[in-house]
């Protein structure tokens, strides 16, 4: 019996680092660039929804106004922050919307969206989130791109910040969103429908592609917008391009404590689970398996010899020690250029990752009961339900507060 777990522990591990290598095989990042007329520089709409967000706005506008770019406009949509973020808004050259309401069947960040989106005048619109900043020159660098790949998503993955010692943990998770999401070529890959992935930290769009894809109206109730307008691109047969973009744009997402690391991954996990593709996710299961086996079978082959190498005890041990160290390996490699990273957390990853899998246990269980998730003071549903129809989103505000949706509703 021992014979055979072991060999299937061997076989799991040779699966996994086998989808592993394709995926980084055919993960390259693939700028494409056009030159840009300096006096004839498309119009860009930076739109910032917000909520609660006073420790981060300051910092972000202040990256955002120091881009080199002059033709731009920077929009603030807020929430209904009963903390200082307007006020301090309200202090640089920004246009800023304030909209407490929030629809039935929506969730805020993706209503902020859209309420940027009826509020801007720009060809091109960047939805970027309250805790990034941004270098001088990332946006000519994006418009370039965006419109020399000829996208109508183009989303980045900024780099992640991390000081407190929660914030470490997120990499494990970024890690399986790899996983899940497919080799970044068949991401880009308009005709790859089991592909598809983005980050909502950074996401870039012609404004005649956001109206083709439906903008955020069409993603309205999912938990993970990003992700479901990447899904959209596809099944329309956008083009979606996703990439690296650790060098233009930074971010630092949870500085307030572990449990807004614990709320933000408990709603992003279960969004994505039912968002992505079922046979990646299987997967990500596999590896999630490896994880829970790996410091069972190194600690077991320090006490009894393993019945697969039954002709060298010491071969086994090795063996063992080396199964356990490449997973380590692994995420530290696909993490390091990615963000801020602490090389004892993955050599120990037993115990600084239980901590992720405890969140993962924590969304699973709650998006099978239908249980609601939280976050900054509102509540959203964890039910895949029928999407409510455009029309009907906003009936219950008054007309006169109604964000414009007809282009969106047509479509």
């Amino acid at each position: 019996m021992g014979f055979v777990i072991e060999s299937l522990y061997v076989s799991l591990v040779i699966i996994c680092f086998a989808y592993f290598l394709v995926l980084l095989q055919y993960s390259r990042n693939g700028w494409q660039f056009i030159g840009l007329d300096e006096k004839k520089l498309p119009s860009v709409s930076i739109i910032v929804p917000t909520l609660e967000e006073e420790l981060n706005i300051r910092k972000c506008l202040e990256s955002l106004l120091a881009i080199e770019y002059s033709n731009k406009e920077i929009i603030v949509v807020d929430g209904g922050s009963k903390d200082k973020t307007v006020e301090i808004a309200k202090k640089y050259p920004v246009k800023v919307v304030v909209d407490e309401n929030l629809p039935i069947g929506w969730i805020g960040k993706s209503y902020g969206c859209h309420v940027g989106y009826a509020a801007s005048e720009g060809e091109i619109l960047l939805f970027t989130d309250a805790d990034t900043t941004h270098t001088p020159e990332s946006l000519k660098i994006a418009v370039s791109h965006l419109l020399g790949s000829e996208s109508v998503l183009f989303s980045i993955f900024p780099y992640q910040k991390a000081n407190k010692w929660y914030e470490f943990l997120p990499s494990f998770l970024y890690f399986l969103s790899f996983l899940a999401g497919g080799p970044r070529n068949e991401i880009n890959n308009p005709y790859s429908k089991d592909s598809f992935l983005a980050s909502g930290q950074y996401m870039m769009f012609t404004r005649k592609g956001y109206l083709k894809l439906g903008g955020h109206l069409a993603v309205s109730n999912s938990l993970v917008e990003d992700v479901a307008l990447a899904k959209l691109c596809k099944e329309k047969e956008l083009k979606l391009n996703f990439i690296d973009g650790v060098k233009i744009v930074k971010t630092r997402m949870y500085p307030e404590g572990f449990s807004q690391f614990y709320r933000a991954f408990r709603r992003s996990i279960w969004g994505g689970l039912i968002t992505l593709t079922p046979w990646r996710i299987m997967f990500v299961i596999f590896w999630l398996i490896y994880f829970l086996l790996a410091p069972y079978f190194l600690i077991q082959s320090f006490i009894f010899r393993p019945s697969w190498m039954w002709f060298d005890y010491t071969i086994g041990v090795f063996v063992n020690v080396g199964l356990y160290l490449a997973y380590a390996l692994a995420v530290y490699l696909y993490w390091i250029k990615r963000g801020d990273t602490k090389w004892y957390y993955y050599l120990f990853f037993p115990i600084t990752q239980i901590l992720n899998f405890i969140v993962i246990g924590a969304a699973i269980i709650t998006g099978l009961r239908g249980k609601t998730v939280s976050w900054r003071g509102r509540y959203y549903s964890t039910k895949d339900e029928e999407k409510i129809k455009p029309e009907e989103t906003l009936k219950h505000i008054p007309s006169s507060k109604r964000v414009k949706t007809e282009k969106l509703v047509e479509l």
